[in-house]
């Protein structure tokens, strides 16, 4: 249990940062997202071939994990946008909307009942970034961002985890955590 507290506040402080080095990094939010995919890109290269990994993949299961990986890019250009024409709060507030997205798009795209309490505890968020923008029109363009930012981030969430089922109904995949 300890381990698991562990690993969540590891994850909430490089959530948290993320936003404040997008914020000190003069770079645009395009060239900041391609430098990040390419570190990333890198690193698990170098990974896999430290731990002697070998992936194989046919054609279609490579455009369909790159499809799945540009949702997440394309969320991750307009966070930094939202981060770059408003502030760091707003971005953060703004993703904080990914909840309500995904109450919407995970029924709609997995033809799923939706859940009416996950729907109208997801409001609440949608509450809050309302009264921000009408007491605040400085910050429109960067909620406005940061929102569409949220929309891919709850999509990227939606299709990844059909991905993940997917691959590991087609393999022998386990995973452990």
């Amino acid at each position: 249990m300890k381990k698991s507290y562990l690993r969540l506040h590891i994850a909430v402080i490089l959530a948290g940062f993320t936003g404040v080095f997008g914020k000190l990094i003069s770079l645009n939010e395009g060239l900041l997202v391609w430098y990040r995919v390419l570190l990333s890109a890198i690193i698990l290269f170098f990974v896999l071939k430290f731990f002697k990994k070998d992936i194989k993949q046919s054609m279609p299961e490579k455009l369909t994990i790159s499809s799945v990986g540009m949702l997440i890019t394309i969320h991750w250009i307009f966070f930094y946008a939202s981060i770059k024409y408003a502030n760091i709060s707003i971005g953060v507030v703004c993703y904080c909307l990914t909840s309500l997205f995904t109450a919407i798009f995970e029924p709609l795209i997995n033809k799923k009942p939706f859940s009416v309490p996950q729907l109208l505890l997801s409001c609440l968020t949608l509450l809050g970034i309302s009264l921000i923008f009408h007491f605040d029109s400085s910050y429109q363009l960067g909620i406005w961002l940061g929102v569409i930012s949220a929309a891919f981030a709850a999509l990227y969430t939606v299709f990844n985890e059909r991905l993940v089922k997917s691959m590991i109904a087609s393999s022998s995949i386990t995973i452990k955590w």
